[in-house]
């Protein structure tokens, strides 16, 4: 009777179990395994966990040939994985050894990593290995940010004047759990921006532990329209980068290119250029700058009485205007330049050419051999050189007609004057050198 119940016991091991089916049936495995799977792991740069899976408890160790039924049997890895709920957040799994996980023959040991997809941002994940008997180990992942972090993702100086240096600090920070070492601290050009302190690799930095950067940023002309430049702090693990930004205050001249005064009668104070009506000086810089002074070169020219003294103030995309007088005692063409002396950055464009033109000199209003000439005697304005049906019409200084003719004959011709005021006048005819416009000077 007993070798019959030591026979049933051990048939237990070899016994095909029948489904409700009737038609499948599955060996039923000597021993138990009731423990889960044993985690491992250790901490790698740049933000990577290494684990290693083991299920190698086997009680007794190594197991019977034919385990009893209270035997502690490994049955092996059957997964590894990252939990679906809670959702793992910037981290990936990757397996190193194996990479497959059969039940026979079974895996006692694995090994595989979590690391970060953007090693610059933090990673969370639930770590799930399940063996062939069910057993669930997790384990919960969180892995700090493998780069460091930047005191400022962007960093505007503001507008520095030329002349003079803006300066800025970046903080570096470790958070990320343990020693790091900058191997790099540059900038993308260079050219405005300068690194002027904590710029020499390699930097190794603590965690906790931070590391200050200094830089300058030194504008030139043209850089009102603003400046740029990215600083990069490189780790064997990744780049943290800063764009730096700033605009240089630039002030700029620029004057009218040429002043013109044509017709007037010699030895007379003319104040009224026909082409442009004045000098006009601009800034077209985006911060102020004064006009010092100014320098004729020819003394026929010279401002116009009322003219501000130096230095006058001209704002950022402000004008002003100079009026200069003309006055030459004798036919003939005058020829010169007034130089601005000023404070602007770009104060180049600070020369506008002057010339006028004297048609009828003092002399010639004396004599009857003028072209054109007044008469006071008689009050006429005699014009002794004149073509046929050429048209005449005299003006006032305010531009109001006060005569208006047509030459019928070649020669001589005359305007009265008995009903006009002393003053000047402004005439337009024509003689053989063509259409002529002058003043004239009516005093009785």
């Amino acid at each position: 009777m007993r070798k019959l119940c030591l026979l049933a016991v051990c048939a237990v091991f070899a016994v095909q179990m029948t489904t409700a089916g009737g038609d499948n049936t599955q060996a039923v495995e000597p021993g138990i395994d009731t423990m889960r799977p044993v985690l491992t792991v250790q901490s790698l740069p740049c933000g990577v966990r290494e684990y290693t899976a083991t299920e190698t408890r086997n009680i007794p160790n190594p197991p019977r040939a034919t385990p009893n039924e209270t035997d502690q049997v490994e049955r092996g890895i059957l997964s590894i994985r990252l939990a679906l709920d809670p959702q793992a957040n910037n981290v990936r799994l990757t397996l190193i050894n194996p990479t497959a996980f059969p039940k026979t023959p079974l895996v006692a040991s694995a090994t595989f990593e979590v690391s970060l997809i953007d090693a610059s941002k933090p990673g969370t994940a639930v770590v799930e290995v399940r063996d062939w008997a069910n057993n669930l180990t997790s384990s919960n992942v969180n892995i700090a940010a493998a780069t460091p972090t930047a005191s400022a993702k962007a960093i505007n100086v503001g507008q520095i004047n030329v002349g003079q240096n803006g300066q800025g600090t970046v903080t570096i920070t470790n958070n990320t759990g343990g020693p790091m070492t900058l191997t790099g601290i540059s900038l993308q050009t260079g050219t405005r921006f300068a690194i002027t302190a904590g710029g020499n690799t390699p930097q190794p930095i603590a965690s906790p532990g931070t590391h200050t950067i200094a830089f300058s940023y030194t504008p030139v002309a043209g850089s009102e329209a603003g400046d740029a430049d990215v600083l990069t702090v490189s780790t064997a693990c990744g780049d943290v980068t800063v764009a730096l930004s700033g605009t240089g205050g630039v002030s700029r001249i620029a004057t009218t290119d040429a002043l013109m005064f044509d017709e007037t009668r010699g030895d007379v104070e003319d104040c009224t250029p026909v082409n442009p009506d004045r000098i006009t000086i601009t800034n077209t810089g985006n911060v102020g700058m004064n006009i010092t002074g100014w320098t004729f070169s020819n003394s026929e020219f010279y401002p116009a009485t009322g003219t501000p003294a130096a230095p006058i103030p001209v704002a950022a995309g402000a004008s002003v205007t100079v009026n200069v007088c003309f006055k030459r005692a004798t036919v003939g063409t005058a020829t010169g330049t007034v130089t601005f002396t000023n404070d602007a950055t770009d104060g180049v464009d600070n020369v506008t050419n002057l010339s006028g033109t004297i048609t009828t000199g003092v002399e010639d209003e004396m004599g009857k051999t003028a072209r054109v000439w007044f008469d006071a005697a008689n009050e006429q304005i005699v014009f002794t050189t004149i073509s046929v049906n050429s048209p005449v019409t005299v003006y006032d200084i305010n531009g109001s007609v006060l005569a208006s003719a047509r030459v019928n004959d070649a020669g001589s011709f005359r305007v009265s004057t008995q009903s006009w005021a002393n003053g000047v006048v402004l005439i337009s005819y024509t003689d053989e050198s063509g259409v002529r416009t002058r003043t004239l000077s009516v005093q009785r």
